[in-house]
């Protein structure tokens, strides 16, 4: 076992200055700088992107940077499929193709959304599969269906942790659905990474999804997002889905890939 990495006191220093900083820029009035949309993406942008950095040092100082490794192959490519394409089609094609939807902010702001995606994806995959995951797969040693239960306790967590949402004004039937999918999208991210072992690849995978799936509701305007096509399309895409960590977690294909990323990285 590699002798445990512990902070030195300049580290913690630095540590606990950025998490001050974090909070503090959190609640500063920055209503001055601009358009309030331009200004809350960005502010919301940086607060994901620091704070998944200082997470990502963490992991790497205390012997977890295999983890963060980008490892991408056929093998990888398809299996990321059915998720990529759940993304695109979270994003209403037959709405925008027929004319009822449109953008109606700038082509700039689509950029700054497309980044702050980015950064949800970043910060939510490193929390929930870079560590929860792995804090869990750790902790289940010796529970007979490790991987099953490592996968479906992450993303309960996962999707309960959109409650919050709730705080933030949002309707209480819109917020269960999004409980909902969430727990469902974040097994999907899960078995992925765990065959893959690429938590870029989920971090890319979940920001696509968001991307997609809101950048015409909060920066357009959208006449009916469901129609038959949609749904078929959606369905079909769920099943290919489910079928795929259905077929993965009867072969336990994912075992060999996260034990030799634990074994090699102890703390």
């Amino acid at each position: 076992m590699k002798k445990q990495q512990v902070l030195t006191f300049k580290e913690k220093i630095i540590m606990m200055i950025s998490i001050i900083g974090v909070i503090v820029f959190q609640f500063i009035d920055l209503s001055n700088l601009g358009y309030m949309k331009d200004v809350d993406m960005i502010r919301h942008s940086l607060i994901r992107l620091v704070s998944g950095i200082l997470l990502l040092y963490l992991l790497i100082k205390f012997g977890y940077q295999k983890v963060l490794r980008f490892k991408m192959n056929k093998n990888a490519f398809y299996v990321m499929i059915p998720a990529l394409l759940i993304a695109i089609n979270n994003f209403p094609i037959v709405s925008f193709l027929d004319g009822r939807a449109h953008l109606t902010e700038p082509n700039y702001r689509v950029t700054l959304f497309l980044i702050e995606c980015f950064s949800i994806g970043f910060l939510e995959e490193l929390i929930f599969r870079g560590i929860l995951l792995l804090f869990l797969y750790q902790a289940l040693t010796h529970i007979k269906y490790r991987v099953f239960f490592t996968i479906v306790i992450s993303s309960t967590v996962f999707g309960l942790i959109h409650i919050t949402n709730l705080y933030d004004g949002a309707p209480l039937s819109s917020t269960l659905l999004q409980m909902g999918y969430s727990f469902l999208m974040g097994i999907l991210w899960a078995t992925i990474y765990m065959k893959t072992g690429n938590l870029w690849l989920s971090m890319i995978l979940h920001a696509l999804y968001n991307f997609f799936g809101q950048v015409m509701f909060y920066l357009g305007a959208v006449d009916g997002r469901y129609d038959p096509i949609t749904i078929v399309v959606t369905v079909i895409l769920a099943t290919l889905a489910a079928s795929q960590v259905i077929l993965l977690l009867r072969k336990n294909q994912f075992e060999l890939q996260l034990t030799f990323a634990v074994n090699n990285n102890e703390i």
